[in-house]
């Protein structure tokens, strides 16, 4: 299958049917403690910011251990119109263009699930229920 090939649900299936990519990372081969990434940290952040208001990031965060402590790998759900589009967003990733973490692109459909949201106007906060 093509990397340029737009994205495109499975109409086998309900629901929502909204094709989104999954972003597995993971550190790089060498690449062994915090202190290898911490000097690309605030860039990172950075980044993740600027895609988060543009649309294109719907969901990231680190996975975690049985400990529920981080595991040093993470997991970026990307909005693109194909894998090539989704691999050129991961790439920007001051992680990943430093060579610092690897990762792994999976075109995910997205069908069935809810989440809630709660605005409180008077301090501007909001929280995911």
């Amino acid at each position: 299958m093509s990397e340029n090939i737009s994205a495109r649900p499975d109409e086998r299936h309900s629901g929502a049917q909204k094709v989104v990519f999954l972003c597995f990372t993971e550190p790089a081969e060498g690449v062994s403690s915090d202190e290898d990434i911490r000097p690309n940290l605030d860039s990172h952040k950075q980044w993740l910011s600027d895609i988060e208001r543009s649309a294109q990031l719907l969901f990231a965060g680190p996975m975690l251990g049985d400990d529920y402590r981080y595991s040093g790998s993470g997991l970026l759900v990307l909005r693109a119109g194909s894998i090539a589009e989704a691999k050129e967003i991961a790439d920007r990733d001051p992680f990943h263009s430093q060579g610092l973490r690897s990762y792994r692109i999976v075109p995910w459909q997205l069908n069935e699930g809810s989440f809630d949201v709660r605005m409180t106007l008077s301090n501007t906060r909001f929280e995911i229920l």
